[in-house]
Formats: structure tokens, C-alpha cells, sequence
């Protein structure tokens, strides 16, 4: 538990970085960092869930459905174009609910 809490912290510190140095670069350059802020809070998701999966730590699924959201978002906005939130987030529920189904299937095939 410690560990997760441990990981959990470091994953805010970065985004806090992020978000700040995100700013003060926007500000500086007078330039709209709010994609590559959103593609490093994906990427931050993403890899704090990958490491405590290495280290069997349960990982939050809320938190990999954000990051999925944030980086398709962050990614189609630096590529210069824009994804409706709503529709994004109707499709990747749905590809959450094809994993569960076929992690189930896979699941009963192989006992």
C-alpha cells in the first residue's frame, strides 16, 4: 500500500511540474501549451499504472480511461485537430466494455 501511495505522489509531482512549466512556457512564448499539457498528463497516467502493474499493484482503470481520453485529445491537438470530448470519451467506454467482454471470454475459454 505505501508503495502505491508512494507512486500516486510521485505521479501529482510530475503533474504539478508539468502543469507549471506547461504555463510558463505558454506564457513566455505566447503560445498555447494545453495540448502538450494534456498528452504529459496521458503519458503520466499511463506509466505510473504500467509500473505498479510490473510490481502487481492493482491499478486504477478510472485513471488508464482518463489517460486514453487525455492523450487522444492532447495528441489530435498537437497534430492541429480536434476531437469532440463527448464522442471521444462514448468510444473509449466502449472499447472498455469490449476488453472486459473479451478478457471474460478469454477467461472462460482458458479454464
Amino acid at each position: 500500500m505505501v508503495e502505491s501511495q508512494a507512486l500516486d505522489s510521485l505521479g501529482w509531482g510530475l503533474f504539478i511540474v508539468l502543469v507549471g512549466v506547461g504555463w510558463y512556457i505558454g506564457s513566455v512564448y505566447e503560445m498555447d501549451t494545453g495540448s502538450y499539457i494534456a498528452l504529459g498528463v496521458g503519458l503520466i497516467l499511463i506509466g505510473i499504472n504500467v509500473i505498479k502493474a510490473k510490481q502487481n499493484i492493482k491499478i486504477n482503470k478510472f485513471a488508464i480511461f482518463f489517460a486514453i481520453v487525455i492523450l487522444a485529445i492532447g495528441t489530435t491537438g498537437i497534430l492541429g485537430y480536434a476531437l469532440d470530448l463527448f464522442l471521444t470519451i462514448i468510444i473509449v467506454i466502449g472499447l472498455f466494455v469490449i476488453e472486459e467482454a473479451l478478457a471474460k471470454i478469454l477467461k472462460n475459454k482458458n479454464h
